[in-house]
């Protein structure tokens, strides 16, 4: 079980640095200044411009947004995880069945 667990944690581990250090290392390429090989086009007033977060601390925000969200769904299956296992426990015991009623006797 010991085991089990560590290895959960892991992989868990091991799927998230991964995805945060690249997170980290594009937000830092977007706050270095790049000079630009084109000329700057300017915008017509009909043109849609994108929405994107501009500031570091805006960038940083929507990684902690996602951070606690992926922490909610990882402690929602937990939770689940426990409740399954309640109902095989209670399951396994025979505790869910109906009591048997004793059967009546013919000969009365």
């Amino acid at each position: 079980m010991n085991g089990r667990r560590s290895l959960v944690y892991a992989v868990l581990v091991v799927a998230l640095v991964p995805l945060l250090a690249t997170g980290v290392g594009e937000a830092r390429s977007r706050d270095a200044p790049q000079a630009s090989v084109k000329p700057a086009v300017e915008k017509a007033p009909g043109q849609a411009i994108l929405a994107a977060p501009r500031t570091a601390r805006e960038r940083t925000l929507i990684y902690v947004l996602l951070a606690w969200l992926w922490l909610s769904i990882a402690v929602l299956l937990w939770l689940l995880r426990l409740r399954i296992r309640e109902a095989d426990r209670v399951f396994s015991m025979g505790l869910d069945r109906a009591p048997e009623k004793p059967a009546k006797d013919s000969g009365h």
